[in-house]
């Protein structure tokens, strides 16, 4: 009983913290890509929460968007280029016409800055998630036994 007790706590908490991890990284990436903008657009306090805001809900779609469209990258693609969209006309409105204009000439960088930074936790995660599997090394290197393949075998004829 403690045992089943143990297991059930411990799915429990790592249920826990996948969610915790999915939930992350969408932070992540909106803190990642805002300090990045913030930096090179030279943006003031009010315009850098704006871009917070804004860069958090696009990275929650984003993110959305790839769990959804995960096997079919061609509508992912127009998934996320319309998200970007979407962040260029509301950064019109927020950015300077100077400011705006560095962004707008430099805004395939940032798009590739992010998707680069989202593929650095996605390896991230899934490195925690095999950690969490795999207790230890022993635990690790465990195989099952192949099965051995049916061999059919002619029968011999009777007389």
């Amino acid at each position: 009983m403690k045992r089943f007790v143990y297991t059930l706590a411990l799915v429990l908490s790592v249920s826990f913290a996948s969610f915790a991890q999915n939930g992350g990284t969408a932070e992540q990436r909106a803190q990642n890509l805002s300090d990045k903008m913030i930096r090179e657009l030279q943006l003031n306090n009010f315009q850098s929460r704006k871009l917070r805001e804004l860069n958090l809900a696009n990275a929650q779609k984003m993110i959305a968007f790839e769990t959804k469209y995960a096997n079919n990258p061609a509508e992912l693609e127009r998934c996320i280029n319309g998200v970007c969209k979407e962040r260029d006309a509301a950064l019109e409105k927020v950015l300077s016409t100077a400011q705006y204009s560095r962004y707008y000439g430099a805004r395939k960088s940032f798009n590739s800055y992010d998707r680069a930074y989202a593929l650095q936790l996605q390896k991230e995660n899934g490195k925690a998630a095999k950690t969490l599997v795999a207790q230890d090394k022993a635990d690790a290197k465990r195989t099952f036994a192949q099965p051995e393949p049916a061999v059919i075998r002619e029968a011999s004829p009777r007389n």
